[in-house]
């Protein structure tokens, strides 16, 4: 089972032909990249409003997710993170219905003012 999916049942074919072609067409190796401070220091520069989704098990932040939500509100009080539940890092493709619900949900509250803490 591809190490980014929550779960056995989403770990079907196509997943696994999909991580095979994406790990073979990288053009980098992420390595420790989820675990330095890069994007920790690149956050006070954003000037969009941050929203995310992410995967209740997924293999980078599915344990730290409540580590992840407080350091982007910490750079944008006004932060939307919503988890799928038992969905990994590919959540897009294991939750694609629930989704695009929270996308559309996301996009429909429009891009009003940023509450960016001091």
């Amino acid at each position: 089972m591809p190490a980014d999916v929550g779960s056995p049942e989403s770990a079907d074919d196509l997943a696994v032909s999909l991580q095979i072609e994406n790990l073979r067409s990288a053009r980098f190796k992420s390595g420790r990249i989820p675990q330095s401070d890069v994007l920790r220091r690149a956050l006070p520069a954003i000037r969009a409003r941050i929203a995310g989704i992410w995967g209740e098990r997924d293999a980078f932040s599915g344990t730290h997710i409540d580590e992840c939500r407080r350091v982007l509100a910490s750079v944008q009080g006004a932060l939307d993170l919503r988890v799928i539940e038992g969905a990994g890092h590919w959540v897009p493709y294991e939750a694609a219905d629930q989704v695009t619900t929270a996308l559309f949900d996301l996009l429909a509250r429009g891009s009003g003012p940023l509450a960016v803490p001091k």
